[in-house]
């Protein structure tokens, strides 16, 4: 964490930005937007620089550029608002009619969609198919919502594949006869065969099986990201539903069996599938952009 925050607001990384662009010369610069030294120090070589947004807008303007967040990095200078409205221009690389902030104009940036890609479903089996995949970073408490998690399938009549991202728990994790736990597994290859995503909704993941046409139990596992904020988008949506990270296996095993029993919500889900895979990639929207900042 204190290395982030160096990233984030050390006054050193805006003067290597600085720097490094100085010598390098480049043609546009394209930053992260929560990294705003960086983006300052880019910012003030002149260079045309891009900042890409990688989760939805609401999250930037309401949660990280509007909270506390914001409020420090702002006695620093580097309020994010501030300095995203002086780029070239602002990528949103998410969906904008997923996005409670599409086409927010505090951003004025372009929402290029997604960049997750997905593919039709492939036949199912007779039994219903889940993946489990809370996050690839490690935070605090994790292992007992894995545990919730798979006390709540092992009661179900579906069968489970647990991703772990080669995380350390910090304990085992004992699967049940229709769980297996894995702790890395190819999610393009099992998403098109799977009914229903329990994930922690972050974005990319979230996005991954939006593409797909599967609908998501979201239990947000950081309380500091954008998981918050995902969970309760895709439930007003109605292509999933979210449950805070210490619900009981009882609560989990309720909604997974009414996530697979509700024919319109997954129709919805299988929709929105369609119609993200039909939309222009949302790479190489984001491509164009940044060659058109050049000038």
């Amino acid at each position: 964490m204190r290395a982030l925050a160096r990233l984030m607001a050390g006054a050193s990384t805006s003067e290597q930005a600085r720097r490094l662009v100085a010598d390098r010369r480049p043609d546009v610069v394209v930053a992260d937007c929560m990294t705003p030294a960086p983006l300052r120090g880019a910012l003030e070589t002149g260079t045309p620089t891009v900042a890409l947004f990688h989760t939805f807008g609401a999250y930037w303007v309401d949660t990280f550029d509007g909270g506390a967040t914001g409020r420090i990095l702002g006695m620093r200078g580097l309020r994010p608002m501030g300095l995203w409205a002086q780029c070239a221009d602002r990528l949103l690389l998410t969906d904008a009619e997923l996005d409670p902030a599409g086409g927010d104009a505090r951003l004025s940036g372009t929402w290029t969609g997604t960049t997750e890609v997905g593919a039709g479903p492939l036949p199912r089996g007779t039994r219903p198919r889940i993946l489990v995949a809370l996050s690839s970073s490690s935070w605090p408490g994790m292992l007992p919502v894995y545990r919730r998690i798979v006390e709540a399938l092992a009661g179900l009549p579906v069968d489970a594949v647990v991703t772990t991202g080669g995380v350390d728990l910090g304990g085992e994790l004992a699967a049940a006869p229709n769980v297996e736990v894995r702790g890395w597994a190819p999610h393009a290859e099992l998403l098109p065969t799977v009914d229903l995503v329990v994930g922690h909704g972050g974005h990319s993941t979230t996005m991954k099986a939006l593409a797909h046409g599967v609908p998501l139990l979201v239990l947000p596992v950081n309380p500091t990201a954008d998981q918050r904020l995902i969970g309760p988008t895709l439930q007003s949506a109605g292509v999933g539903q979210w449950l805070p990270k210490n619900a009981r296996p009882t609560a989990v095993r309720d909604a997974v069996a009414a996530l697979l029993d509700d024919t319109a919500l997954r129709a919805r889900a299988g929709a929105t599938g369609r119609r993200l895979r039909g939309l222009p990639s949302g790479a190489e929207v984001a491509a164009e952009r940044i060659l058109a900042a050049v000038g």
